[in-house]
């Protein structure tokens, strides 16, 4: 291999051979300034600077749940459930969890009559969990952050609270598969979803429990036509007979 002679430096490299020399000290700070500008055009492109006189930029905010200012999308679907504790299915045909003109319990997720197992859902994204807590229960289970099979409990209306123990536990299940819990999944269109707590063991709560959860909530989703009762005064708040709770959306 030729030696450079003495006094003489070696050839500079090319701008292409350049470019192996450059470390991420040099290119990441180049990158950012490059993403920074892209930014900026941007803005400036979306407040209209382009030689005239730049528009206003303007954010409105609102609460959720107000008129205007849904954030999740309408709609209406429902799904039939059950609650059955100690052996016994609790009775929602009270007052204190129907919605009705002027007592709306929930213009998200509600039940109204005559059909006291199926929740409406007029919002997409609605969590069992934001259904119960509507009509005063409060729902933990595994799927909350922080949750554990020990941990899962469920406050009533009235301040009593079951909690699973060596004893009793909270079985669920969802479209006849049991799962770890419901609270924040998804209101989807006809789901049947049990909730059971008590001693019972998996096999009978399977066996004689999961037929408590109705299967009518193809009735107002227009879904079993010839299902749906002929004549009489036609059934509130269905798909196509939007008599909903005037808040109910």
């Amino acid at each position: 291999m030729p030696k450079t002679p003495p006094n003489k430096r070696p050839p500079t490299p090319s701008l292409e051979g350049r470019r192996s020399y450059l470390s991420p000290r040099f290119t990441l700070p180049a990158l950012a300034i490059t993403t920074v500008a892209a930014v900026v055009l941007a803005v400036l492109v979306a407040l209209g600077v382009n030689g005239d006189r730049p528009q206003a930029l303007t954010v409105t905010t609102c609460q959720a749940g107000t008129p205007g200012c849904q954030l999740r999308t309408p709609t209406h679907v429902h799904a039939n459930f059950a609650l059955v504790i100690r052996g016994k299915p609790f009775d929602f045909d009270q007052a204190a969890f129907l919605s009705v003109e002027n007592n709306d319990r929930s213009a998200v997720a509600h039940l109204h009559t005559p059909r006291f197992d199926v929740v409406h859902v007029h919002r997409t994204g609605t969590f069992w969990d934001e259904f119960f807590k509507s009509i005063g229960f409060e729902l933990t289970d595994p799927t909350l952050p922080g949750v554990s099979a020990q941990t899962t409990c469920l406050k009533m209306p009235d301040g009593q609270k079951l909690c699973n123990s060596a004893t009793e536990a909270f079985k669920f299940y969802a479209n006849g598969v049991k799962v770890d819990g419901i609270a924040v999944v998804s209101i989807s269109d006809l789901d049947r979803v049990l909730i059971s707590y008590g001693d019972e063991t998996d096999a009978i709560v399977s066996q004689q429990q999961l037929t408590l959860t109705g299967d009518d909530a193809c009735i107002p989703s227009e879904r079993c036509k010839s299902r749906i009762p002929k004549g009489g005064e036609p059934e509130p708040c269905t798909l196509s007979n939007d008599t909903c709770v005037k808040s109910g959306g």
